[in-house]
């Protein structure tokens, strides 16, 4: 009797905490996030894995008959759909059947390593108007050509490129911004577009990745060091916030060169930031984001096959209406592209 009173007790008490953990992470990714490496770490973690207790722990608790303490799953699963994992519900679109729609593709193009033969097919698929492109390089010439045979006017800045028929204003690769003493690229291309809908601010941005940051944390044994309990003092960071830090800086800078526009604006590419980040909530809150506007489901766009992270993105300030927004399916890449329809508002 005594055993089983406290194996409910324990029970009890696990269903407590699994909610509270699930809001404690949810909390610390979204307001410590990239001021700390172990948040800034995890932003970048499959959080998926945070789901594994809650069948297990609802089992028990109707194996126990417990059932009035089944709201605390229910809770954990709502915590888990929608904050963590970034659910999005589907919701009506209003899209005006006479109004002209202009339709954008963004996708980081994995520099071409798996050959632009797929990738040019898929932007051929999604047919859209204008198209960014980010990590162009490899066979670039190859690229271009296989774009120009579908779109008129072709521009590759730096590892950025931009497809379009529709008339090209200007395009402006802005100046390097200084960070630790050095002048780094902003990772950002503005062009002015002439469109059916109106003139447009474009911005394709694709501020730098933390991968090489997340592979240093990983050298020398993540197991060992977890084990060895040196798991807070023996890793070493400052790759990951070096990187963190000139990330903030490139997605400031594209973030305040468009909140100086005049025009409406749209923010594409990869931005390597996922959901709950800081950076990402202080520099890009005041736009629409496509996905969360009028998509459904998760958006995941990396990595491909297996994705579980929502970093590809485009974003348009209040001027215009997204009325559609859809993610691709080619392996022609390690990211996943992302198709928007835009109207003027």
């Amino acid at each position: 009797m005594l055993a089983s009173r406290l194996l409910r007790g324990l029970v009890v008490l696990m269903a407590g905490l699994y909610v509270a953990s699930i809001l404690g992470v949810i909390v610390a990714l979204r307001f410590v996030g990239e001021r700390w490496w172990p948040t800034t770490a995890g932003l970048y973690m499959p959080r998926v894995v945070l789901a594994a207790p809650l069948p297990v722990l609802a089992l028990a608790l109707v194996a126990l008959k417990l059932y009035r303490l089944l709201w605390t799953q229910v809770i954990a699963s709502l915590l888990l759909m929608f904050p963590l994992m970034g659910f999005v519900v589907p919701r009506p679109t209003l899209r005006k059947s006479d109004a002209p729609v202009v339709r954008l593709l963004s996708y980081n193009v994995d520099s071409g390593n798996l050959g632009y033969a797929g990738v040019v097919d898929e932007v051929v698929r999604a047919s859209p108007d204008i198209v960014f492109l980010q990590e162009v390089g490899g066979p670039v010439d190859d690229l271009v050509q296989r774009l120009k045979e579908h779109y008129s006017t072709v521009v590759v800045t730096g590892q950025l490129a931009l497809a379009t028929h529709y008339d090209l204003v200007t395009e402006t690769d802005p100046q390097k911004i200084a960070y630790n003493g050095r002048a780094r690229s902003p990772r950002f291309a503005r062009y002015l577009i002439d469109t059916p809908i109106g003139r447009i601010a474009f911005y394709n941005v694709h501020p730098i990745s933390p991968r090489s940051g997340l592979y240093a944390l990983r050298s020398g044994g993540l197991r060992h060091k977890i084990l060895s309990g040196h798991w807070l003092t023996e890793f070493d960071a400052s790759v990951l916030m070096g990187e963190t830090g000139l990330r903030a800086a490139q997605m400031r800078d594209a973030a305040q060169g468009a909140a100086q526009e005049t025009l409406p604006v749209v923010i594409a590419g990869d931005t390597n930031l996922p959901g709950l980040s800081r950076i990402l909530n202080d520099n890009l809150s005041s736009y629409q984001d496509g996905f969360a506007t009028v998509g459904w489901g998760f958006g995941y766009t990396f990595p491909t096959g297996k994705p579980w992270m929502r970093i590809d993105r485009v974003f348009a300030s209040q001027a215009l209406r997204f009325v559609g927004f859809h993610v691709g399916r080619s392996d022609a890449s390690d990211h996943l592209c992302v198709v928007a329809d835009l109207q003027a508002r």
